[in-house]
């Protein structure tokens, strides 16, 4: 073999010893990539496993938690008993039954004028606000235990208790209380009408504001200018 041939023998033994290892590399880098592939896969999958393990328990907890709401929203919305709803209603006192006094009982209302005065919510006046308001309003008591209200030493009005048994003959006892105060003008025992009712109006007006207290009609509605207005000219 001469020198030429030899020379292009070794050429072509270092280019296939250099595609060899070429090849070689590149089967090698194959490997690792799809072995670091592998790996990352794994480790995502497991991560992945352990989140949803995760998830699905708080899934489990919520449901449960759900379920349990919904048992005892089940159970409200159960109407065995339809008078439960009743039940659950604030509860109202009906309103306190107004004493009237024998004296004005049964009387034709054409010849009385009666206004009564109480509070709103029918709350007691106590035996201390009431002979604290007499005392200023300057009424007196007289033997049946009604309060008058006098004028050139004639009676203008009486007032009655709206408790029983309708009389202040009691009022300074501390267990003394009443539901209010009954003003009345007797049309038929009245010497001057006109004038009794302005007085009565002026007392009333008084006791209003030491009672803090409302004055209605006997027909237990709010007294109004018109209803004033009305009396007076009825009395002119």
């Amino acid at each position: 073999m001469d020198a030429a041939a030899f020379r292009f023998v070794l050429v072509v033994i270092a280019v296939l010893v250099a595609l060899a290892i070429y090849l070689y590399g590149l089967h090698q880098s194959k490997l690792r990539r799809r072995s670091a592939i592998d790996s990352f896969t794994r480790d995502e999958i497991d991560t992945a496993f352990g989140e949803d393990e995760a998830l699905r328990d708080e899934l489990q907890n919520l449901n449960q938690i759900l379920r349990e709401d919904e048992l005892d929203e089940g159970v409200d919305d159960i109407e065995i008993n339809p008078g439960r709803d009743v039940q659950t209603t604030p509860f109202s006192l009906p309103d306190p039954e107004i004493f009237l006094h024998p004296s004005i009982a049964g009387r034709d209302a054409d010849r009385l004028v009666s206004y009564h005065l109480r509070h709103e919510d029918f709350r007691l006046i106590t035996g201390e606000e009431a002979d604290d308001a007499v005392r200023q309003a300057g009424l007196e008591t007289n033997v049946e235990g009604l309060l008058e209200c006098r004028e050139d030493g004639l009676i203008a009005f009486r007032i009655a208790s709206l408790s029983a048994p309708g009389d202040f003959s009691a009022i300074e006892n501390l267990d003394f209380s009443t539901l209010g105060f009954n003003c009345f003008i007797d049309l038929d025992d009245c010497e001057d009408p006109c004038r009794a009712y302005e007085t009565l109006l002026k007392k009333v007006d008084e006791l209003v504001r030491l009672l803090n207290v409302k004055v209605y009609r006997p027909d237990q509605q709010l007294l109004t200018i018109s209803d004033v207005t009305a009396v007076r000219d009825k009395l002119a």
